[in-house]
């Protein structure tokens, strides 16, 4: 019988938990906005992924960004359950797992199957989902050439619109790395097609910089905001300096809706959550605190008030 799958946004994150769980395209897929329905996500025969039942392994929910739930993500809580089943026994408490503990039971787990690879992408899908693109170019030493994995996948994501179509394809470009032995760390080949389209993005995005305000916080951050519906504009602005990044994209993923992403370069932006959500409710983002955006559906906020609210409350 096929599973019953529900996704939200389609990242890396999403994608590496679908490949870890197996979901194949026979699998029946629903893309929802914001969390699933409670009855879904109550039903453990119901896979559901980012949207919602943050650290209720048991019940096959796998999300990170409610406040107390796990910290690590989906892809890290699929790979130490694999690893554990013990886990999903309703004993387990993901909040007492500490990095390290993550780190060797993922890959006592998985090398012991013949499998580094896998063990390897579990370490860089999650500290790019929790942490972001800065902490990979600090791990690496930032001497990987282009493209990584990061930047294949986002070129995926540029030439595949559909988002069932980008699951299915972001678990076979997961596959195709692996299997071509791979390190996901590394610069990836054989994905020409990706790689051009994000080669391309990221030329309009440095036009886009050029175009950048800038501004500084209450507590003396550099802040830079800019609108762009191109992706990976945060990365780009902290290369040239930037500490708080608002990025404003009008026509946001297949269903065009207006979308903030405000992050922080090693930084916490959370604290502005509260105001942001009594203007609007459904901002969030995960534990880490360095990255949150605007409702799944879109915001009806203007740039100009969201660059004041960040302004004042970092």
């Amino acid at each position: 019988m096929a599973k019953s799958v529900r996704v939200g946004k389609i990242d890396l994150d999403t994608c590496g938990a679908t490949f870890l769980l197996g979901i194949s395209r026979e699998e029946k897929v629903v893309v929802v906005r914001g969390e699933a329905a409670s009855s879904d996500l109550n039903d453990g025969e119901v896979i559901c992924i980012e949207v919602g039942g943050s650290g209720q392994m048991a019940l096959n929910n796998w999300d990170h960004h409610a406040e107390d739930g796990p910290k690590h993500s989906a892809t890290s809580q699929v790979g130490y359950c694999l690893a554990k089943p013990e886990c999903f026994c309703g004993a387990f408490h993901w909040g007492i797992v500490e990095e390290e503990d993550l780190r060797n039971t993922c890959e006592a787990k998985w090398v012991s199957g013949g499998s580094y690879e896998v063990a390897s992408l579990i370490g860089y899908i999650n500290l790019l989902d929790t942490k972001g693109p800065e902490a990979i170019r600090q791990q690496t030493g930032g001497d990987v050439l282009f493209p990584t994995l990061s930047d294949v996948f986002a070129g995926m994501l540029l030439t595949e619109r559909d988002p069932v179509e980008q699951l299915h394809k972001g678990v076979e470009l997961l596959r195709d790395v692996l299997a071509t032995g791979q390190n996901p760390w590394g610069t990836i080949s054989g994905f020409d097609s990706y790689a051009l389209a994000k080669a391309g993005n990221n030329r309009r995005v440095a036009e886009a910089v050029e175009q950048a305000e800038w501004q500084t916080t209450a507590s003396g951050l550099k802040l830079a905001h800019l609108e762009t519906d191109f992706f990976g504009a945060p990365g780009a602005l902290y290369g040239v300096g930037a500490k708080v990044v608002v990025a404003y994209s009008p026509h946001f993923g297949s269903a065009r809706v207006p979308k903030f992403t405000v992050a922080g370069n090693g930084v916490r932006v959370d604290a502005v959550l509260a105001e942001l959500n009594a203007r609007e409710s459904g901002w969030g983002g995960p534990p880490t605190g360095t990255i949150i955006g605007s409702p799944r559906d879109g915001s009806t906020l203007t740039l100009s008030v969201v660059v004041d609210i960040v302004r004042k409350g970092l």
